[in-house]
């Protein structure tokens, strides 16, 4: 971590300021364990702090110290862009283009606030922030966030509280240690973690054991009747409609880790959730091999991501995006067929 970006960033918080730090849209384990992390911190320090996101977060989330106090610009606008309109300094953690941020996109875009980018992820749009704190080998936004605490000399304030907002972070974004992104930082982090006391146990119980019965048929419905697996293309995917998603009472955060059970099939490399939203279609993807699903999704589907985890989006319906991903595969078959 280049200490002159550590030496700025220690200059920016000697000064009192309103703070917003933001994420992006369906924001994540990561993205909100960072965020809240980060904020904690930050208001140790006296400073003003809020987290604003763009849209909900999945309730399994909810336990997390501030979580509470999360101001949601879907649900209220006039306050989220108050917020941000007021803002000395801006945090974007765990995205690195501004239109990651959906809704928040045009009222961060108008904000005068310097803007200090935190993001793990490749390819960062360096001209939208004034700071960049980028690093895409990293296996969470929620371990570069420790870092940069532990570098301003702020690890004596890492409570229980801060620590389990960014275990919670690292856990969900390396799949609990299974990623390749997990090397022996991110299990040194871990491990400081742990020293501040948190219950690791309670932790992985409140993320992963705490489904709703409608989730859990909704994930049986989905690898019964929704799930296909093209052999020919080492791929498979789930397709999801928003009828489909109403007959089991959807909820925000229903729907994650569903894409990695089409990776999980052997001989699979590359896996696919397509569900229908309001306006669009969304594509979660996932990979196996050297194959980028992060180019895949930035050149076909106007999204990005990590080389084997990323996202995107079709204007076009359910049933053509669908088309559309099959269509795709061919040109890919050589890659996507080589042994994992």
């Amino acid at each position: 971590m280049e200490k002159q970006k550590i030496i700025h960033l220690r200059q920016l918080l000697e000064n009192k300021s309103r703070i917003v730090i933001t994420s992006h849209t369906r924001p994540d384990g990561d993205a909100v364990g960072s965020a809240l992390g980060l904020h904690m911190y930050i208001s140790k320090l006296g400073h003003q702090s809020s987290v604003v996101l763009p849209d909900k977060f999945p309730d399994f989330l909810s336990w997390i110290k501030e979580s509470d106090n999360i101001c949601i610009h879907q649900e209220n606008r006039e306050k989220a862009e108050g917020l941000i309109n007021q803002a000395g300094i801006i945090f974007c953690v765990d995205y690195n283009q501004l239109k990651r941020a959906n809704s928040l996109e045009k009222p961060l875009e108008e904000s005068d606030a310097l803007k200090v980018m935190i993001d793990h992820h490749p390819e960062p749009e360096s001209i939208s922030f004034d700071l960049l704190f980028s690093y895409p080998g990293m296996s969470s936004t929620a371990e570069i966030v420790f870092h940069i605490i532990k570098q301003l000399d702020g690890e004596s304030n890492i409570c229980k509280h801060l620590a389990s907002a960014l275990y919670v972070g690292i856990m969900t974004d390396t799949g609990s240690f299974r990623h390749s992104s997990t090397g022996r930082s991110t299990f040194e982090v871990a491990a400081a973690l742990v020293d501040k006391g948190i219950d690791i146990q309670e932790i992985g119980h409140r993320v992963y054991d705490t489904y709703s019965e409608y989730r859990l048929r909704l994930l049986g419905f989905s690898l019964s009747e929704r799930l296909v697996v093209l052999h020919e293309y080492a791929t498979a995917y789930i397709y999801l409609s928003k009828e489909d998603m109403q007959r089991f009472n959807y909820q925000d955060g229903d729907t994650e880790g569903l894409v990695n059970y089409g990776l999980s099939i052997q001989g699979i490399n590359l896996a696919a959730l397509i569900t229908e939203k309001e306006g669009e279609v969304r594509l979660s993807l996932r990979s196996k091999v050297a194959f980028s699903v992060n180019h895949f999704a930035r050149e076909h589907f106007d999204g990005g991501g990590h080389e084997r985890a990323a996202g995107g989006s079709s204007g076009l319906s359910l049933q053509d995006t669908i088309k559309r991903f099959e269509s795709l595969l061919p040109q890919y078959k050589e890659e996507l067929n080589v042994l994992s």
